[in-house]
């Protein structure tokens, strides 16, 4: 099952700047939870707390695309150093600013300048691994690849925000994300050879039109499995709260993130003779499938068996989003197209995480998993209509 990996990582460059990513990506698991330990300790109120952290989150989600599209015109050194450099600042700014006690809207400023400088740097190293491989197999191993990084990230990242904020300080959390972000994107800013060039204004870059419709509804499958995704994070942790056992919700989530590691592998060492929009169909119909027992579990136990079963289907529907808009979109436009599927994701987070709190206070955490199943479906709902209604007819790759 690994030997495709291997050979992905014998390509020259290929593991500096795979490194440099996780690296670099590692700020999208710490800074949320850093922000929320630190305000939260400091001032008392998690309201507060959570507000500055969900700026960050919106800010990184409406800057994206913007950057995309910058980073397919110009190249990515120079946005990585700028937005690396920038986003440090802004979170030594905002550790001086809880410290000092200054004004609400401070924090909320320096989190949005924070979180919208951060470089959407897993979008770049999907671009850099199809400047390297071509389009074909190779890229989709490629992009499940990624896809493992993305969960090691965010089983890593919180579990060294928790660490570093009960036995050293929560400002050290913080910092050490900054520390990292800053570290990781100076790095694969300096890897040049597998920087795919700017495309500029003058090579028909701009005139390369995306298929917006699509993008569209890739970009709502997204919203629905951040959605899906925020949604579930939040009851688990209820759940084993009412069974007595909260300090257990780290590990469940864990197994969950585990499971879509462990299919992400496995999904990008076989040689798939389906087109991509049916195993998304088939991604997030399993979704739908895995998440449907959620309301019905009653023990800590059988829930982490029931999301590692869930977790397994992340991963695949993640890949094969991805691999939809490679195939779908120009490759002037690669970044900026995969930055919107990322947004999707992003902006899904939020309300996921709104609705599930709601439903935990209305209704008890066994019937608010209803939200993240209902997500679910519609992920599988909206796929259904990509497939139906906006693949376009003109394909820039084939597997």
């Amino acid at each position: 099952m690994l030997k495709p990996y291997v050979h992905l990582m014998r390509r020259p460059g290929a593991s500096a700047f795979f490194t440099a990513g996780i690296l670099g990506r590692m700020p999208i698991s710490m800074i949320g939870l850093g922000i929320v330990i630190l305000i939260a300790q400091e001032s008392g109120s998690y309201g507060l707390a959570g507000a500055v952290s969900g700026v960050a989150v919106i800010a990184g989600a409406l800057t994206g695309p913007i950057q995309g599209r910058l980073v397919d015109r110009f190249g990515q050194r120079k946005l990585l150093i700028i937005g690396s450099v920038v986003c440090t600042i802004a979170l030594a700014v905002l550790l001086v600013a809880v410290r000092a006690d200054y004004a609400t809207w401070v924090l909320y400023v320096v989190s949005f300048v924070a979180g919208g400088t951060r470089p959407q740097v897993g979008s770049f190293v999907r671009a850099r691994w199809t400047h390297l491989l071509g389009r074909g197999r190779a890229l989709q191993t490629a992009f499940a690849l990624e896809a493992v990084g993305d969960e090691v990230v965010f089983i890593v990242g919180p579990v060294l925000v928790t660490a570093l904020a009960t036995q050293v300080s929560p400002y050290a959390a913080l910092a050490a994300a900054g520390v990292l972000g800053l570290a990781g994107g100076i790095w694969l800013a300096l890897l040049r050879a597998s920087d795919p060039p700017g495309r500029g204004k003058s090579d028909g870059a701009e005139q390369a039109p995306l298929p917006w419709v699509s993008i569209l509804l890739l970009s709502l499958i997204g919203l629905g499995l951040g959605a899906t995704l925020g949604g579930a994070e939040v009851v688990t942790v209820a759940f084993t709260t009412e069974k007595g056992q909260a300090s257990m919700s780290g590990v469940v989530l864990a197994v969950w993130a585990f499971g879509s590691l462990l299919a992400g592998l496995w999904y990008g060492s076989v040689h798939w003779r389906a087109p991509v929009e049916r195993r998304l169909l088939i991604g997030t119909i399993l979704l739908a499938l895995t998440l449907a027992p959620l309301p019905w579990v009653d023990s800590v136990l059988m829930l982490g068996v029931v999301l590692f079963c869930c977790g397994m289907t992340i991963a695949p529907t993640m890949v094969a989003v991805t691999a939809c808009v490679e195939e779908w979109v120009p490759p002037q436009r690669l970044t900026e197209a995969i930055t919107w599927t990322v947004t999707g994701i992003l902006l899904g987070v939020a309300p996921g995480n709104a609705a599930a709190g709601h439903a935990v206070d209305l209704w008890g955490s066994s019937d608010a998993y209803w939200v993240p199943v209902c997500f679910g479906i519609s992920c599988a709902l909206i796929a259904a209509a990509s497939i139906t209604f906006a693949r376009p007819k003109t394909r820039f790759a084939h597997n």
